[in-house]
């Protein structure tokens, strides 16, 4: 039984320092347009995990639409900022990790993918962890990169 413990934590480990490699390997190679519009993303979620209340509304355009299975239909700009104030109220993020998948730029156009790792807890309720795959699309403004669409779906383990 042991040794099955330690051949399934030197897979996970050898697989994690893997994925971390193939993220890491991609970033040199990127644009300066890619790097700041990566940076843009990054600092989302620096603000929205701070509750500073930056995140939605100083990342947006007024027109965006995002969508997930966490929601019926999509959510414009006043309901992502309600339901943002309201998730603030109810939980904390302990941890979070995002990993590039790509960047693609076409004039004013960014497409992000990305895969999220995050822990968060509610109150006093044991941590949560949950996994996800995101594509988010950036609009060049005169205030620099806006999000126009966000969505992404749930790759938790069921």
């Amino acid at each position: 039984m042991k040794k099955s413990s330690t051949v399934k934590l030197v897979l996970a480990t050898t697989v994690l320092s893997l994925t971390s490699s193939l993220a890491l390997a991609q970033s040199p190679t990127w644009s300066a347009e890619q790097t700041e519009v990566w940076g843009v993303v990054v600092q989302s979620w620096v603000d929205d995990t701070a509750q500073n209340k930056k995140w939605p509304a100083e990342y947006v355009v007024d027109n965006v639409l995002s969508w997930n299975g966490a929601y019926p239909s999509p959510r414009n700009k006043d309901s992502l900022i309600k339901w943002s104030r309201f998730g603030d109220s109810q939980s904390k993020t302990l941890m979070y990790e995002n990993t590039p998948v790509g960047i693609a730029i076409h004039g004013d156009t960014a497409v992000v993918m990305y895969t999220h790792v995050s822990v968060s807890q509610r109150g006093k309720d044991k941590p949560s962890r949950d996994m996800s795959s995101t594509t988010e699309t950036l609009v060049r403004t005169d205030d620099g990169w806006k999000f126009i669409s966000l969505t992404g779906f749930d790759t938790s383990p069921k």
